[in-house]
């Protein structure tokens, strides 16, 4: 049995009357090329005041497949001061940073000695 041929369908034509519609694909990446940052509930939202109806879901997949990607914001670098030396310092080496430390904490106790009995005192007060 021979299969019917189908009826040919015109697009369908915006509400101006001058273009045909578009899909929601193609509605999407024009609006993220005009709005590159836009996140994907934004995007949305714009869309559905234009009569577009897209899921946030279905915009971050055109998002994914286009390869945009959220720029990560760069970490704040601290002063080293604020950092303990502790952290600046590997298991095996002490930095110069350290060691100018300790020699003022010297030069504060009057000596190595007296900076070792503080030393062991402070470990007894911690323990």
């Amino acid at each position: 049995m021979p299969r019917a041929k189908k009826p040919v369908v015109e697009p369908a034509v915006s509400e101006a009357g001058s273009q045909p519609n578009m899909n929601k694909t193609q509605a999407v990446k024009d609006y993220l090329k005009e709005h590159p940052g836009a996140l994907p509930v934004a995007v949305s939202e714009a869309l559905r005041a234009q009569g577009v109806d897209v899921d946030p879901k279905y915009v971050s997949n055109i998002k994914f497949k286009l390869g945009i990607k959220k720029r990560r914001k760069k970490a704040v670098a601290k002063d080293e001061e604020a950092t303990p030396a502790a952290a600046a310092v590997s298991t095996d080496m002490i930095s110069v940073a350290a060691l100018q430390k300790a020699k003022k904490l010297i030069q504060e106790l009057g000596g190595v000695q007296q900076a070792k009995q503080a030393l062991t005192a402070l470990g007894q007060l911690l323990d």
